[in-house]
């Protein structure tokens, strides 16, 4: 999309046609016949992602600022 970076008010418009006949055209279809119930699914087992305690840095020290002697 970046080689046509300028788009006519009229490319647009018909580029926005086509999408709605799409959309339509499959909305249509999914109202026709709607998608039978998949039959009975166990869910994937789910194996608990292996926690890494978080590596705790110490924080830095700064040495407090030298006070000039008065």
């Amino acid at each position: 999309m970046a080689a046509k970076k300028a788009s006519t008010k009229k490319d647009l418009e018909s580029k926005i046609a086509e999408l709605e006949a799409k959309l339509t055209k499959l909305s249509t279809q999914l109202e026709a016949k709607p998608a039978p119930k998949p039959a009975e699914t166990k869910p994937a087992e789910v194996k608990p992602a292996e926690t890494k305690p978080a590596e705790t840095k110490p924080a830095e020290t700064k040495p407090a600022p030298a006070k000039p002697a008065e």
